[in-house]
This record gives structure tokens, sequence and C-alpha cells, in this order.
């Protein structure tokens, strides 16, 4: 096995639980929030394992994998402190706050690796259900902080091993760009009457139906006239990029929508017992 393997994996181990004591050293609650991100980042770690390993990677591949994983929470977790600690809100609810958003990153950065291919020939668009958790972050918190977890887990993307992209980060602003756009609606309803209205089933299914809607169209016309064009320098004819596109995103937003009609209120009834 390559030493760097070995040393990657025991660099990010190291860092992940430095960083874990950092944090809690001085909570009162320290035992049962450590338990619950160590809990949690390890069955994160164990899926991702268990769905590389069903994808036929190697041994290597998959060490490199859980390694940058733990990296990447690890700094992200460091990042979310440090913004956190710089809001009015008291330190226990911050370092909660700190522990749960890592935990949310990670769990989102497994969803968007163990994507799936559903276009012959465009094996680049795939399916993942990162999507379900931002969310369940915007329900929780705010816009603001499904912003944030968003672009993170799509940097920590980025910076997984993996075939050096044409231009870094593209892919993963336009995911980013994508969720955006699809849980825009809900946010703005949110925003507005989130008390008065309430969320109900009723709601959310015809907020995610727009959003579906919205964004399936917004990306035709982005990938159209933007990205094709401009920066792949590809001629697609309308047609061809509504086909591809079109039926892509239509079909992965349309999961995303299902699953988060069948799931949210299950997740949104949690806040109450952690916050």
């Amino acid at each position: 096995m390559n030493f760097w393997v070995y040393f990657m994996v025991g660099i990010s181990v190291a860092l992940a639980l430095g960083l874990m004591f950092l944090i809690y050293k001085n909570l009162k609650e320290a035992k049962k929030i450590l338990n619950l991100s160590v809990i949690s980042i390890v069955f994160v770690i164990i899926g991702l394992t268990i769905g590389l390993w069903l994808n036929n990677n190697s041994l290597k591949s998959i060490l490199i994998y859980d390694a940058a994983l733990l990296i990447g929470y690890s700094l992200i977790m460091l990042l979310i402190y440090f913004f956190k600690k710089n809001t009015k809100k008291n330190n226990k609810l911050n370092t909660k706050m700190t522990a749960f958003l890592g935990i949310i990153v990670g769990m989102a950065s497994v969803l968007m690796i163990l994507g799936f291919s559903i276009i012959p020939g465009f094996i680049f668009l795939k399916v993942e259900f990162s999507a379900l958790v931002i969310f369940v972050t915007l329900l929780w918190f705010d816009f603001k902080t499904a912003v944030i977890v968003s672009l993170l887990t799509n940097i920590l993307h980025f910076l997984m091993p993996g075939t050096p992209p044409l231009i870094p980060l593209l892919d993963e602003m336009v995911n980013f760009l994508a969720t955006m756009i699809f849980i825009l609606p809900t946010a703005i309803y949110l925003n507005k009457d989130r008390k008065a209205r309430g969320i109900n089933h009723i709601s959310i299914l015809w907020l995610t139906i727009l959003g579906v809607a919205l964004t399936t169209v917004l990306m035709v016309l982005f990938n159209q006239y933007i990205n094709l064009p401009i920066i792949y320098k590809i001629d697609m004819s309308f047609k061809e990029v509504l086909t591809v596109f079109g039926i892509f995103n239509f079909i992965k937003w349309s999961l995303d929508a299902f699953l988060i009609n069948l799931t949210w209120k299950r997740f949104y009834s949690l806040k109450t017992n952690i916050f």
C-alpha cells in the first residue's frame, strides 16, 4: 500500500479528533454532542465505504476518499465554528450548530459522491440527492445557512480525488446554482410567512413542484446560451439541449422533490429535539 495513503488517513483522523476536542473541551454538553458527531461521521464514512466497495473501487481509492472526507469535514467544521462564533447567539448553541452543520455537510457530500448517470453518453450528468439535505437545512435554519452548507458541500466534492475537471469548480458551481434555484421558491415562502401559514404537506408539495419546473427551465436556458456555447465551446441545437439537459434536470429534481415530500416532516420534527 502506498505510504501517502496511510499518511493521508492518519492526518485526517488526527485533524478530526483534534478539532472536535478544540470545539467541545469547555462545554458541559460536550460528551453528548461529541458522541453525536462521532457516531454520525462514522456512519457517513461507513456508508461511503460500502458505496465505493459496491462500485468496485480499490481499497486504496476507498481509503483516499474516506480520508479526503474526514479532512474536508474537519476543515468545514472549523469554518462553521469560527463563522458561528461571531454571531450573537450563545456559545452552547453555536457549538451545537457547528457540530450539526458539520454532520449535515458530511452527509450531503456523501450523497453527492454516490451519484449515478441516467443519460447514455453523458456520464457527467449524475443524479444525486444532496439537495434533500440542503432542503432540510433550509427548513431547520434559514436560506443563508442552506447556501453555506450547499457551497461547502460542493467545494468538498471538488477536493475529492477524481478525474481533473476541464475548468476547476465549474461543475460544482453549476450544481450549486441549480440547487439554489430549486430551493428558492421555498426560501421565499418561508421568509415571508413561515409562522403565519405554517409548513405543511400541501405547501411543500407545490413549492417543490415549482422548484422542479423552475430549475429545469433555467438550466436548459443556461446550458443552451451560456454553458455549452461560451464555456465548453459545444454547438448543440435547442432540441438536443432540451432532450438531454431538460430530461436530465426534470428527472433529477423530480426525484429530489419526491424524496423531500416523503421525508421532510420526519426530519423537520428532529429540530426541536436537537436545539
